[in-house]
């Protein structure tokens, strides 16, 4: 509970999702009050005291652009957040960014280590996003995007009518094949939209499809991408970007010729890596619970047929998981290997407590 609470909260953060921050650091205290472990409960104060310091940072940084005359100044938010609250891992995604983001970090890292020499930003673009704007066929549109399907964007940026392999832009944005294949899918087959914005040949069912001979193109019919580029970038320990925009695509069943798409969705605070790690976290963590719970019931019960067992299983887990009886099955064969229970000599489906 306590990892999803903080994953909601932190992208509630970093988006300025939140309908009442003061009711949401009230919420803080609450765990405190109600005996959360204090390193989770400090890690949340923490969280929120960056965003508090963030707001002056922010403003200094900008105040600073308007006097060199940067015209960025107005659409850049900066967000200095701590690695030790905030991160869920150290693993970071290789991408290669558009120019303009490339030329813009430098000065954020500039600005950052004057303030705080001895400090080191580090960037993690799978937690990025930022606004490009699009004109097709159809008209113009901003699309919220993340900074992985940003690259893959930018990569038909000096070739608009190009068809790029697999192994094209796997070249042009560095994008492991797993988060490639993840990005390139969520522009193929966006669940909200009907006219898609990236074309694929042949036509994939699921992003396993996409093999090295697959073909992508702009879909000019639904937008045609510009040079033009706002990014608001969140600048972190751990660092990311982020901006926040509603979905629409027509009103009334009419096209519309300008309008704003969010592609980003829920944002990723994860590579594909560390998710599947994180699964398999989680995975072990449940296999060590059923274990101590088959010890503890069979402790008191010292003898127990194997659906009473289970049932019970079921009873005191409930709250935390639901065990499949797959899980509970390998589990309880361990457990007998291990010596810290038996079958009944004269019944398979009994268990007995070995002390």
């Amino acid at each position: 509970m306590c990892r999803y609470h903080k994953s909601h909260l932190t992208r509630r953060l970093i988006l300025d999702t939140s309908a009442d921050s003061e009711k949401e650091e009230n919420m803080v205290e609450w765990l405190r009050e109600v005996g959360m472990p204090a390193d989770y409960v400090n890690k949340l104060a923490r969280m929120f005291q960056d965003i508090k310091v963030s707001e002056d940072l922010n403003q200094e940084f900008q105040d600073g652009l308007k006097e060199q005359g940067n015209s960025v100044a107005d659409i850049v938010t900066l967000k200095v957040l701590n690695a030790g609250a905030w991160s869920r891992g150290s693993e970071r995604a290789i991408v290669s960014l558009p120019m303009e983001l490339e030329d813009f970090i430098p000065e954020v890292e500039e600005f950052y280590r004057r303030k705080h020499n001895g400090r080191k930003l580090q960037w993690h673009h799978h937690m990025s996003n930022g606004v490009i704007t699009f004109v097709g066929n159809i008209g113009r549109f901003d699309l919220e995007v993340t900074t992985f399907q940003m690259a893959v964007l930018f990569a038909w940026n000096q070739r608009r009518h190009d068809k790029l392999t697999l192994g094209d832009l796997r070249l042009s944005t560095e994008l492991p094949e797993a988060e490639l294949k993840r990005t390139l899918w969520s522009l193929v087959a966006f669940p909200k939209l009907k006219n898609q914005l990236l074309l694929c040949e042949p036509s994939p069912k699921s992003s396993r499809d996409f093999m090295d001979q697959s073909l992508f193109s702009i879909n000019h019919d639904f937008a045609l991408m510009c040079g033009s580029l706002i990014v608001s970038y969140l600048v972190v320990s751990l660092c990311t970007c982020v901006c926040v925009c509603v979905f629409c695509s027509s009103r009334n069943g009419k096209v519309q010729k300008r309008g704003k798409f969010n592609f980003v969705g829920r944002l990723q605070l994860s590579t594909e890596t560390s998710r599947q790690e994180e699964n398999e976290g989680i995975v072990a963590l449940r296999v060590l619970r059923v274990q101590e719970a088959v010890v503890k019931i069979m402790k008191m019960r010292k003898k127990l047929t194997n659906a009473a067992l289970q049932t019970e299983l079921v009873e005191m887990l409930k709250n935390m998981f639901l065990p499949q009886k797959k899980m509970i099955k390998e589990q309880i064969e361990w457990l007998i290997e291990h010596k810290y229970m038996k079958r009944a000599d004269d019944d398979l489906n009994t268990f007995i407590y070995l002390a």
